[in-house]
């Protein structure tokens, strides 16, 4: 019996879409600060085949490859590695999520949205990094923020769902805080 692929989330599916950018043939890069082979896969493997790995190099040396072009390409491929678990959810990765969400057309930030409703973690990080520690969202990702479904998602996620940590519960109460001082 031939093992099936695992089946990817519509979401996920629809950040490649909305983000779809051919593979870049150069990324510029420091080559005092990063090696060569570090940026290869970037050139040569297919966006939704590169490793967690791979994409984590690009996150040590953000600040030295690539562009705000190359942040869009990446940014399905980023996205869908959190969701699977692959990447934790962090500062940088929500910074490119939400610089994304700031400068984007309307099908970006609605995509955006929908990755955050359909993935709680990533969805409760965003309320942490955002609300609690306040670093501040743009305009329509407050907005955004203050409707009904992403209280929902972490709700319910945090009530039917394992939450070891009690970072769900955790990020529920800073929204629902965060909603009724508005």
């Amino acid at each position: 019996m031939e093992a099936q692929a695992p089946q990817v989330k519509p979401e996920i599916e629809r950040l490649y879409e909305v983000f779809a950018a051919p593979r870049p043939a150069v990324v510029e890069f420091c080559d005092h600060c990063v090696d060569a082979a570090d940026i290869a896969p970037f050139t040569t493997v297919p966006l939704r085949e590169l490793s967690a790995e791979q994409v984590e190099k690009y996150w040590l040396k953000s600040g030295t490859v690539g562009d705000e072009a190359f942040v869009r390409y990446l940014l399905p491929r980023v996205l869908e590695l959190i969701a699977a678990g692959e990447l934790d959810v962090d500062f940088f990765w929500l910074r490119m999520a939400t610089g994304t969400h700031e400068r984007g057309d309307e099908r970006k930030k609605r995509a955006i949205e929908e990755y955050f409703e359909a993935t709680p973690r990533a969805l409760a990080a965003l309320v942490e990094e955002e609300l609690r520690n306040g670093k501040g969202v743009d305009e329509r990702l407050a907005e955004w923020l203050r409707r009904p479904e992403p209280l929902a998602v972490l709700e319910e996620a945090a009530l039917t769902g394992p939450d070891p940590d009690g970072a769900l519960s955790s990020a529920h109460l800073v929204l629902e805080a965060h909603l009724w001082s508005k």
